[in-house]
């Protein structure tokens, strides 16, 4: 586990509300629309795919802002489906998972009471960046997942 403030970045970005067991219908499909307006809109990829939950509360059917985020090097043309965003920095105690995301909540149910007990307060923010994506073998995924501590 570590500690982190994780940098500003500019973002191509997807929102919407939804719920955690809605989640599987923007799976690559967002993330392949957002390389492919990067790619239209001439602004180079700068990073992995974020996902960001605002308010997510481990319930299946609790609704929640569920950012997806690209990060580019500029705010160049007017996107499609999307929007640019600034997104600030992030203060995070951040860990990896290696393996199929099927096992991530098994991970989360690990790593947020061992934050809590390390004394950490959650701002309620939780963002996890797809470092490396493996759809023909999920057990070569790696993510990192960043709780958000105040």
């Amino acid at each position: 586990m570590q500690v982190k403030q994780a940098p500003p970045m500019t973002a191509l970005t997807f929102s919407t509300a939804t719920t955690l067991s809605q989640l599987n219908q923007f799976v690559a499909v967002i993330a392949r629309g957002l390389h492919q307006e990067a790619v239209r809109l001439g602004v180079d990829i700068m990073g992995p795919i974020y996902w960001t939950y605002y308010g997510a509360s481990g319930d299946p059917n609790n609704v929640f802002q569920l950012e997806i985020a690209l990060p580019v090097s500029e705010e160049k043309g007017k996107p499609a489906d999307f929007s640019f965003r600034r997104i600030d920095s992030f203060k995070c105690v951040a860990e990896t998972l290696d393996g199929p995301w099927e096992n991530l909540g098994g991970f989360y149910g690990r790593f947020i009471p061992q934050t809590i007990q390390q004394g950490h307060q959650l701002s309620g923010v939780v963002r996890e960046m797809y470092v490396h994506m493996d759809m023909a073998e999920p057990a070569n995924n790696i993510t990192e997942v960043q709780l958000g501590i105040i």
